[in-house]
């Protein structure tokens, strides 16, 4: 769509935000990978072929892909049946490819100091590869495998079509690719994978449901081009749009896993089951109609509808991993209980700010904040601390000041997400993050420094070239080791509206002395955000580029990369423990091991045998000292458990649960300091409880007097106290987060226990401080407003007045 005015464009973009780009994209296509044989041990191989027990005749058609490879199309020569399911096992053929990138796992550490260890999944920035919106998993249960789009950004049936595939994170390998087919969601608890798939032109969608495991492909009932995620016990996947064979049309519907027909519900949309509780969430259009409903929520069968979350508190939007917080990001992460709909308490969660916010494991304790050009953050909710694993995902499309070339942010988002186990995090970026050039402005432009871009280094940028700098392009004709010279300010119409319109002389001073660029800014290379010309073989026009409204002839910003998939290691997978128990010894899983393969058991440091051993296994020990480590699926390991010395021969049982009697902390009590029995401690004047942790230490310190809790501290990783909580009366009163700039938020709360007053501080000032009364918001101080707190007016003070919400004087 051609915009003429840019400001009129930006502000109607407003609106589209937060949507998932599979609502107006709806048939999006995933990764096209290469396949090598791989001689790593360990790793099953499935075979491809599954029971056949048709309903309705098909025939394969075998297409040839780009790779010259062949790949496997549904081609429906029959009427379909009603019959109440189908299982379509079909053979599917393993996508052949001949270049080896593709085929393998691209490891690297990033560039940016901070020594993250990275993979890349996919590397053709032709093809736009996608790994979900932020709200839904890309992650397969056990953490082996993520589920991937792929087709041509802007043009979903050029050069081939729609498809959704299937990684092997442990080797980069393309396990299983379904032509025609869109929108992949893993099922909560099983590998199960769910898509839509159309059989020919003109056919309705399919909803196609996988079972990885048994390798057998299955047609459900009832057509829709969107779907949403399972529900709780992944009985049901929810759909948008349904109709029957019959005719029959609904607006969203759950549809039976094990056969049956959809039972239909009055909303659809974004349909987000929540992991571990009978409960859903949809997303409404009210914007900015302040007291109406952004997000509903619902039971299972769509009955006790309720408000999840108001206009008035928008924002990005989904449930924690482990079911227990329905998430707000775009501020420091927040959530509201899972069965608490509007008006509630809605509870700052950590001190890490989350634009995107998503679960970061199959648990309540970490998530994952992101965005687009931002940092990917994790947060530990154990502490309410975190940490930026990607300073900056760098993702972005250039547009120019009369044409959107980016489409919407959503082809952009990097939409990341954590693995099973919380190690690891998915997303996608237009950048190449382990090739591509980047460096930050270092000072501005002036008569002391001479004229030029000047930055920290020009390393790895070619001798002249293209810059992006935010919004704009800059074009540049040498370089120093310090500084870019001879700019050329705006190219391709890119940048600031006002350079455009900007008088030549006062254009030409910027371009000579850039004093609007301040320290502190990214700077990445254009030329390395091109899409390769070898990759371009092929590659037809996006069709919105050879219309007779695109302005631009003879620009480059078509070319722009599409996105890649990386994966980032956040952590070391949990530590096994060791214990004598009676006669024999058991290994104890770590906290988390969704993601665990095996363990490598070492007598003395070394290997006892060649083979991980499994959970449920067991294996003899003789004498030695004993330690335990945990290898994933993708191949990380643990650091190695706590030492156990033997002295005769003992098996070891491998356990895949913690027993009952197990736990991974004990309380330490203290009167002044010196250690006491619990009873004496809690009629002591004034006492201290430690909770320690079997590897981590103190994680939490709670202060008594007279046997009343006053204070608590819960503590990260590296000791600091980052949540802090008061006590009146043995009630919270006050919850604080801290970081080492000094207090993040702060919330008072009621003596019903209703939050009263929260406030977020940034750069040490208040930014948005809020009032309530029993959880319905009545009074906002925010210094800039804008579209996450419907304050449309900028920065001010707003007051709730019946069901608008409306700008008064600041009061003093």
């Amino acid at each position: 769509m051609r915009v003429n005015d840019w400001a009129t464009r930006r502000a109607s973009a407003v609106r589209r935000t937060e949507g998932p780009p599979e609502e107006r994209m709806p048939f999006m296509r995933d990764e096209v990978g290469p396949r090598t044989r791989t001689n790593r041990r360990d790793v099953p191989r499935r075979t491809a072929n599954g029971r056949a027990d048709f309903a309705t005749p098909i025939s394969l058609a075998l297409d040839r892909g780009r790779s010259g490879g062949p790949s496997v199309r549904l081609t429906a020569t029959a009427r379909r049946t009603s019959a109440r399911w189908r299982v379509v096992a079909v053979t599917l053929l393993i996508v052949l490819t001949l270049t080896a990138a593709h085929a393998e796992r691209e490891e690297f550490v990033l560039p940016q100091k901070t020594q993250t260890q990275m993979w890349r999944l996919t590397n053709d920035s032709s093809w736009r590869d996608w790994a979900n919106y932020h709200i839904r998993d890309c992650w397969s249960p056990d953490g082996r495998y993520v589920c991937t789009v792929r087709y041509r950004e802007f043009g979903l049936w050029q050069d081939g079509g729609v498809r959704v595939r299937v990684i092997d994170v442990a080797t980069g390998e393309v396990v299983r690719t379904f032509e025609w087919a869109s929108t992949p969601r893993w099922a909560h608890h099983r590998n199960w994978l769910f898509f839509v798939q159309i059989p020919e032109e003109g056919s309705p969608w399919n909803i196609m449901w996988w079972d990885l495991d048994r390798d057998r492909l299955t047609q459900l009932q009832g057509h829709a081009s969107y779907i949403g995620s399972t529900d709780w016990q992944d009985r049901y996947i929810y759909a948008s749009r349904v109709t029957l064979d019959d005719g029959t049309g609904m607006a969203g519907a759950a549809v039976p896993i094990n056969g049956g027909t959809p039972l239909p519900l009055e909303v659809g949309g974004q349909l987000e089951g929540n992991p571990e509780h009978p409960k859903v969430f949809t997303r409404v259009s009210n914007y900015f109609e302040p007291f109406k409903p952004t997000r509903v929520s619902f039971d299972p069968d769509g009955s006790n509808l309720g408000v999840a979350s108001t206009c008035l508190q928008q924002c990005h939007q989904s449930w924690s991993g482990g079911g227990e917080w329905y998430l707000f990001g775009n501020q420091p992460m927040k959530g509201r209980r899972w069965d608490e709909p509007f008006p509630s308490n809605q509870h700052y969660l950590a001190a890490t700010f989350a634009g995107d916010i998503c679960r970061g494991a199959k648990t309540d304790r970490y998530l994952v904040g992101s965005g687009a050009t931002g940092s990917i953050t994790f947060a530990d909710l154990r502490s309410g601390g975190g940490w930026t694993v990607v300073p900056e995902a760098l993702s972005y499309i250039h547009d120019s000041t009369t044409y959107q070339y980016s489409g919407d942010s959503g082809n952009y988002d990097c939409d990341a997400k954590g693995s099973p186990d919380g190690t690891k995090i998915c997303f996608v970026s237009t950048y190449d993050l382990r090739d591509g050039p980047l460096t930050r402005i270092a000072q501005t432009a002036s008569a002391a420094t001479g004229p030029g871009l000047h930055v920290r280094s020009t390393e790895g940028f070619p001798e002249s070239g293209r810059l992006s700098v935010r919004t704009e392009i800059i074009g540049y004709e040498r370089k120093t080791d310090t500084s870019f010279e001879g700019l050329t300010r705006g190219m391709y119409d890119t940048g600031p509206g006002s350079l455009r319109t900007m008088p030549e002389e006062r254009l030409k001073g910027l371009s000579e002395y850039p004093s609007d660029l301040r320290s502190g800014i990214s700077v990445t290379s254009f030329d390395a955000r091109m899409i390769p010309k070898e990759q371009r073989a092929g590659m037809s026009t996006p069709a919105r580029f050879a219309r007779e409204d695109w302005p631009d002839r003879e620009t480059p910003l078509p070319w722009q990369r599409r996105t890649d998939v990386y994966v980032a290691v956040v952590r070391e997978p949990d530590r096994p423990w060791l214990w004598r128990q009676g006669d024999r010894v058991e290994l104890v899983p770590g906290e988390l091991h969704f993601e665990t393969r095996g363990y490598r058991v070492l007598r003395d440091g070394e290997p006892v045998g060649e083979q991980l051993v499994a959970p449920g296994g067991s294996v003899e020990l003789q004498p030695g000292e004993y330690t335990a480590v945990a290898v994933e699926q993708s191949g990380l390991e643990s650091p190695a458990s706590n030492a156990l010395r033997l002295d005769g021969p003992v098996t070891l049982r491998v356990l895949a649960e913690a027993p009952e009697d197990f736990t991974w902390t004990r309380d330490r009590w203290l009167i002044g300091e010196q250690p006491a029995e619990e009873t004496a401690a809690k009629v002591a004047p004034e006492a201290v409880r430690e909770i320690v942790h079997r590897y981590d230490g103190v994680i939490h310190r709670e202060w008594y007097e007279g046997g009343t809790l006053v204070r608590r501290h819960d503590i990260d990783r590296d000791g600091f106290a980052v949540r802090r909580l008061l006590y009146e009366d043995g009630r919270l009163a006050r919850r604080e987060y801290h970081t080492e700039q000094g207090v993040q938020t702060w919330e008072d709360f009621d003596a019903d226990g209703f939050i009263a007053e929260c406030c977020h501080n940034y750069n040490g000032q208040p930014w948005n401080h809020w009032w309530f009364i029993k959880g319905t918001p009545v009074k906002l101080w925010t210094e800039r407003g804008g579209h996450h707190t419907a304050s449309t007016e900028g920065g001010g003070t707003y007051v709730k007045q019946g069901i608008d919400w409306v700008k008064v004087e600041d009061e003093g």
